[in-house]
């Protein structure tokens, strides 16, 4: 397997992790009263967040990489996504989800 593919492979894993977990909450969140179901979203939003941030790198990185562009020009379109969440004033867990695939990207980048 080439490092595209085997990268390829990983993001789409982050993608759907996050919509593993995502779906896993619902039963998590119903038939909660207030006070736990607040206790409940503040203990699993930043994991959440963490696994969106993943999510969304993941997507316009796969959206690059299907498009035929290098390596290393998706880590360059990751990066600056990164500072335009960072600018959208994004929170950190969502940012450190992010982060996580550029460095996975950069990574995979041919020196």
């Amino acid at each position: 397997m080439s490092d595209t593919s085997s990268l390829i492979q990983s993001l789409e894993t982050s993608q759907d992790q996050f919509e593993h977990y995502r779906v896993s909450l619902t039963p998590t969140l119903e038939d909660r009263d207030v006070g736990e179901l607040s206790r409940a979203l503040h203990a699993i939003l930043p994991d959440l967040a963490f696994h969106e941030g993943q999510a969304a790198a993941a997507g316009i990185a796969l959206g690059h990489l299907n498009a035929g562009a290098d390596v290393s020009v998706v880590s360059s379109e990751l990066a600056t996504g990164l500072l335009e969440y960072q600018a959208a004033r994004q929170g950190e867990d969502f940012l450190a989800g992010f982060a996580r695939i550029l460095v996975s990207v950069k990574r995979a980048v041919p020196r």
